[in-house]
């Protein structure tokens, strides 16, 4: 946390070549100032993408002075989280660790990005969900309200709560499927409400509405992809918590490399390269579930190993 801070006080973010942060600290400002919101440009000249309950969360971080406050936050509630529902004290140790040591970590640090940090608060929510047994059949508003309130920070995290929750969707009966995806667009429109009756134009009809930043890096290719493997890896980790991360970090990570791929294929790669097309930060989104994963891989390889040693030498 200290370091963090510490990034945060020598680097200057209108230096920054990223503008993450600004579209949520404009987002406020003009909020606050009666402009409207998503008519707020970056310090680069670019408008904001993130949805309005991301933008609403960082409200009590805004008005502490920095709105990358938030980062630290999530942190915090990270490894709360871990601390209260994992029971192996190592693995909690490790997987702090190996977050902490991870270079994509510190780069969203230093640049105040958010991304990181949003697909944390998932995999905390998840996490909760999972361990308190929290089912669609029985909590079908709560979970579709859950849904739909995330998707109203990127549209991308819809990703991970798929793959969590569509093995048991297919098995609740149709009244309640109809529930939950109704609560999930219901909850969803409605944190858009006060900004559809400020202005409607703005919102829809505006050249770099948030629906339009948000969908131009991919096309119908990325959605059937996506929804392919997302159907394909939800119907195969069966209750196993660890399989659950393993697959969806590999299905973020797989469907950034497949929009890349398709870029590559569709346009310049080498005039582009170096372009947000191919912002590879994006790859960020599945690390706190790669992380998870990793750690619970490494340490069940480890206690095999030790099982199996004692086993030989038990033998001889």
């Amino acid at each position: 946390i200290t370091i963090i801070l510490l990034l945060h006080h020598e680097i200057n973010p209108d230096t920054l070549n990223i503008d993450r942060w600004s579209a949520i600290h404009y987002f406020i400002q003009n909020l606050f100032d009666g402009i409207y919101p998503y008519a707020a440009q970056t310090h680069l000249g670019g408008y904001g993408s993130p949805f309005p309950i991301w933008q609403f969360f960082h409200i009590p971080f805004f008005l502490m002075g920095n709105i990358s406050y938030a980062m630290i936050f999530s942190f915090l509630l990270f490894v709360i989280a871990l601390m209260y529902y994992e029971e192996n004290k190592e693995k909690k140790l490790f997987i702090i660790l190996l977050l902490t040591l991870s270079p994509s970590f510190w780069y969203e640090a230093a640049a105040r990005s958010d991304l990181f940090y949003n697909f944390i608060l998932v995999f905390i929510t998840i996490l909760i969900i999972a361990n308190n047994k929290v089912s669609l059949q029985k909590n079908t508003l709560l979970l579709g309200a859950i849904c739909g309130l995330f998707m109203s920070t990127r549209i991308s995290v819809i990703i991970p709560f798929f793959i969590f929750l569509f093995p048991e969707f297919i098995k609740i009966s149709v009244r309640k499927k109809l529930t939950f995806i109704g609560t999930i667009f219901l909850a969803f429109a409605l944190s858009f409400l006060p900004l559809i009756l400020w202005d409607f134009h703005m919102l829809f009809l505006f050249e770099f509405n948030p629906f339009v930043l948000q969908s131009r890096q991919g096309n119908l290719f990325d959605v059937a992809f996506i929804i392919g493997i997302s159907v394909f890896f939800s119907l195969r980790w069966q209750d196993n918590f660890f399989r659950l991360n393993e697959y969806i970090a590999f299905a973020l990570f797989a469907f950034i490399a497949f929009t890349y791929l398709i870029k590559l294929i569709s346009s310049n790669f080498a005039d582009n390269i170096f372009s947000s097309a191919y912002d590879i930060t994006y790859f960020n989104m599945g690390m706190p579930f790669l992380i998870y994963s990793l750690a619970t891989a490494f340490l069940r390889n480890n206690e095999y190993s030790k099982d199996s040693k004692k086993a030989f030498l038990d033998k001889d």
